[in-house]
């Protein structure tokens, strides 16, 4: 088992879109089922610096800064108590090599080569990630909302908080694809702030060989920054369902 991490989450932004529930659900591997909210299957892009990442009880000092993507959807999962909130990850991306190089191997969580442009304030941000092939890079820019703007998914901002605070188990598929890897995110506290997006790019939602016109829209973005957490591994995840 990967020892417990921990660290700050100096930013994330959490960019959502509707998604066609058939289009989701050949996309998400059983016995993974995709959540359904308000007629639509809610994925998006969770684009997280963290900084001070480090084993839990050695000193911040020693701790790793990365900036990362994870292209998710949200899920439901069995457990021997009943189905329990989560996400699957299609892809992890990220700008630190020791972290690309060991994600699926040492640690749960392939992650994907990528490079991150950020120009950042407190009332604006903009982002351009430049991922391997072109296959999902993002470019984006958001700002500071006074207050939460209702959208098809979430029309108060207490229900965009809610689902996204349940969701801390993350699901993804390992490096040979031959079963589930997951790992916890354990937030110390937990807050966010809505966004207005300005703009937004992104390949891996444009590609409509995945996505058919029409079928992943976006909702809405949130951010979150200064949180400390914690990464647990799932020691009990899934078995992928066998075909054939």
């Amino acid at each position: 088992m990967l020892p417990t991490l921990e660290g700050i989450i100096a930013r994330r932004v959490l960019v959502n879109f509707r998604v066609d529930p058939d289009v989701a659900r050949r996309l998400v591997p059983a016995p993974l089922e995709p959540v359904v909210e308000r007629g639509a299957c809610v994925a998006g892009i969770c684009l997280i610096r963290l900084e001070r990442l480090r084993p839990k009880g050695l000193p911040a000092a020693v701790g790793l800064a990365s900036e990362n993507m994870a292209h998710r959807i949200a899920i439901r999962y069995p457990t021997p108590d009943g189905p329990s909130d989560g996400v699957f990850i299609w892809r992890r991306d990220t700008d630190q090599a020791l972290v690309s190089l060991l994600g699926g191997r040492l640690f749960p969580g392939v992650h994907g080569k990528a490079a991150f442009d950020v120009a950042e304030s407190d009332a604006s941000l903009t982002m351009a990630v430049s991922t391997e092939r072109g296959a999902a890079d993002v470019a984006l820019r958001v700002r500071a909302a006074g207050q939460w703007r209702p959208t098809p998914l979430f029309p108060t901002f207490d229900a965009v908080c809610e689902f996204f605070r349940r969701g801390d188990c993350g699901f993804s598929c390992s490096l040979h694809h031959d079963r589930l890897e997951g790992m916890r995110l354990k937030t110390l506290v937990w807050k966010m702030e809505p966004l207005a997006v300005d703009d937004v790019r992104a390949a891996f939602y444009a590609d409509t060989a995945r996505f058919p016109a029409g079928s992943a829209v976006l909702d809405g973005a949130v951010l979150m920054r200064g949180i400390p957490h914690e990464w647990h591994e799932l020691a009990d995840v899934p078995e992928l369902a066998t075909t054939g």
